[in-house]
């Protein structure tokens, strides 16, 4: 039954694509995920060189760090005791709440807090190391004490503290709980304390319905694309165990011009006067996803939280989850982390039902992490995933489901605005998620958030829904920047990849079948000696091809780019995870692309002029604004789900008037699209 499923997916795609995805294109690249469960409350993360530091609530500032984000080394509490100075402004505390954690001068500080639950004697204080990682050159923690505080006659607290900088380079630090909710001041970048320049206060949210109590808490703060984002903590917190039910932890927030505010809404409510968006909320066993905050990842902001699993321990854990930015720059929240960033657990989506128990998060020990979406039954009812991407492009959606009918059923799949049917053949049984139950979407992605909508259309037939994995189709290069992670690996200011030595950058789900040169090249911008590797599925894995970065394998073209011949591609095929790893790099190797063709017939496509109605290396492109060849096929789609995949250069760049319309697109770090850096592509 597995394999009709296949051979119906085959079927509905050109006769040069057959051959390469049919088979082999499903299987291969881990796909079964396992949420890890990882302690924490009230966390706080920050980016580092090598990875990731994490500290939570209550543990006298325990240290975490990790390479990946999921698998996690305890490094035990890094005091030893409540420092003697926050006895004097809050004499009954025991416990340290609430640090957060932010490089600045040269340093990582954490600004944590001392108060007494339901007391507004408090204080915030900070402590400092210039190493994070215990061991290391320069590692080893400074208190430098008090910064601010609260006495009980105060209409605010003093907890919760998070730090932010500005556009024009200056620091700023929310706080705030209750009573008059959020506010912030100033800080002085050198010294950590308030600045003198600025002793202002400024209130910038707060509950004001008699219904809410007032309750508004741990604030976060992030810039992207010239606004500032508020995330703020809504309701009753903490209540785990036997109270769990008593949980309605939620977050919520809002958007300002300027870090003082006004924080407004998406519906144009000012955060000051009760406003907020809903951003998470209780779904399925995750109660009171809350208590989090936004901290700028390599090439993405990303948001870390708690919440309380009503069906394991029902106690405190956190997720760390994509912040999704629109096209008009407001924010939806992505998915948990589970050890992938091109994939989507459907029942971590929005879900909005048309009737009462439709989209039911159901458990399952064959389905992706346990849980999938049953009842994907009615019209009306729909499944919203917001993800980025780090490379635009061409993609297939592996749609893994499970239909236990006696016929097909169908989806309406929309991405980005753009809607086609999906046919969904029977699998044999309901519940249950083998490897090839697949079919597979064409899609094409843009570098950012992308928005994919999921909605049931009846027939008469069903389909559960498991989870959808995004496998890159490419043809012949992959764009070093469209990286999804790694370590010793940066984005310059002109949004180049860079990578030192002993670093390597991530590129999931690469469709293998579609490359067809054993020829690889790299193109630097500068030889810096050593070697740059391919490696297959891990950064150990087998060297799939090696690049020697020395003039003898150079060949210098346009702007400063050089072109190094590597090794030939050994045999590969399906879908694989490449790492790109660095040894023997002096400095900083600076990466365009990862070209698999010969060095020596690479076509260079600069912009295309006004009105020429050509990509850059002068091919037509369709008024619809997808490119058309006398060698390819545009995308389609149709009633019955069957879809054909064009075969063409995939496109980075296009006409003006697809270059207009992208003007509001920004890069992941909010530039415009028009100042990013066009892309070589080749046939």
């Amino acid at each position: 039954m597995e394999m009709k499923v296949l051979n119906k997916v085959s079927s509905a795609m050109t006769l040069a694509m057959v051959g390469a995805l049919c088979v082999s294109a499903v299987s291969a690249a881990d796909w079964y995920a396992k949420d890890n469960l990882q302690p924490g409350h009230d966390p706080s993360m920050v980016r580092f060189e090598d990875g990731y530091a994490l500290m939570s609530t209550n543990n006298n500032l325990q240290l975490w760090t990790s390479e990946d984000a999921y698998s996690w080394q305890n490094h035990k509490s890094t005091v030893s005791a409540i420092p003697q100075w926050a006895y004097q402004y809050a004499p009954g505390t025991e416990g340290i709440w609430a640090p957060d954690i932010y490089y600045m001068n040269g340093e990582f500080r954490v600004y944590y807090c001392v108060s007494v639950f339901g007391k507004r004697s408090s204080a915030i204080g900070y402590t400092a190391t210039t190493s994070i990682v215990p061991g290391t050159t320069g590692y080893g923690w400074k208190d430098h004490g008090h910064v601010i505080h609260t006495v009980t006659s105060d209409k605010y607290n003093a907890i919760d503290a998070d730090v932010v900088r500005d556009t024009e380079g200056n620091y700023w630090m929310a706080f705030g709980s209750f009573g008059l909710g959020i506010q912030l001041i100033k800080l002085d970048g050198k010294t950590g304390y308030q600045a003198s320049d600025d002793k202002t206060i400024y209130n910038i949210a707060r509950r004001t319905s008699k219904a809410s109590n007032g309750a508004e808490e741990g604030p976060s703060l992030i810039e992207h694309g010239g606004k500032y984002f508020l995330f703020t903590a809504w309701d009753i917190c903490c209540q785990q165990g036997n109270d769990i039910e008593k949980t309605t932890y939620k977050t919520a927030y809002g958007r300002a011009d300027k870090v003082t505010g006004p924080y407004k809404d998406r519906s144009g409510a000012d955060m000051a006067t009760g406003g907020g968006t809903i951003l998470m909320e209780r779904y399925g066993r995750y109660v009171g996803p809350g208590g989090g905050e936004a901290f700028q990842d390599l090439n993405r902001v990303r948001f870390v939280h708690h919440y309380y699993d009503l069906n394991g321990d029902k106690f405190n854990h956190i997720h760390i989850r994509d912040v999704v930015f629109t096209d008009d720059n407001w924010v939806e929240m992505g998915q948990p982390f589970l050890g992938r960033y091109l994939s989507a657990e459907v029942e971590h989506g929005v879900l909005t039902r048309a009737v009462s128990g439709d989209l039911a998060i159901t458990r399952s020990n064959t389905a992706s992490n346990g849980e999938y979406l049953a009842y994907v039954n009615t019209a009306g009812s729909k499944i919203r995933l917001p993800m980025n991407i780090m490379p635009a492009g061409e993609y297939l959606l592996r749609y893994r489901y499970a239909n236990g009918g006696d016929a097909a059923a169908t989806h309406k799949v929309t991405v980005n605005g753009k809607s086609q049917t999906v046919t969904l053949p029977p699998t044999g049984s309901w519940g249950t998620f083998p490897e090839k139950s697949i079919v597979m979407v064409p899609a094409t992605l843009k570098r950012g958030g992308n928005f994919i909508e999921i909605e049931p259309s009846p027939n008469g037939n069903f389909a559960e829904l498991d989870r959808i994995d995004f496998l890159r189709v490419i043809q012949d290069t992959i764009p070093a920047n469209g990286f999804d992670n790694g370590i010793r690996v940066r984005l310059t200011d002109n949004d180049e990849f860079a990578i030192k030595d002993g670093g390597y950058a991530i590129f999931e789900n690469v469709v293998t079948d579609s490359i067809k040169s054993t020829e690889v090249a790299i193109e630097v911008k500068n030889l810096t000696g050593g070697k740059l590797s391919i490696r297959d599925g891990k950064k150990d894995g087998t060297v799939l091809s090696e690049c020697e970065l020395v003039a003898a394998n150079a060949k210098s073209v346009a702007n400063g780019w050089t072109t190094v011949n590597c090794s030939n591609l050994k045999s590969i095929g399906g879908v694989k995870d490449f790492y790109l790893t660095a040894s023997g790099v002096s400095g900083e190797a600076i990466v365009r692309n990862i070209v698999f063709a010969s060095a020596s017939s690479e076509i260079v496509c600069n912009s295309p002029s006004t009105g020429s109605g050509t990509d850059g290396c002068g091919d037509p492109i369709s008024s619809s604004g997808g490119f058309s060849s006398s060698s390819g096929t545009l995308m389609e789609s149709s009633s019955s789900g069957r879809t054909a995949i064009h075969d063409v250069r995939r496109a980075f760049i296009g006409t003006d008037s697809q270059n207009s319309t992208r003007k509001s697109f920004h890069d992941l770090k909010g530039r415009r699209f028009d100042d990013q850096i066009p892309y070589r592509m080749m046939f």
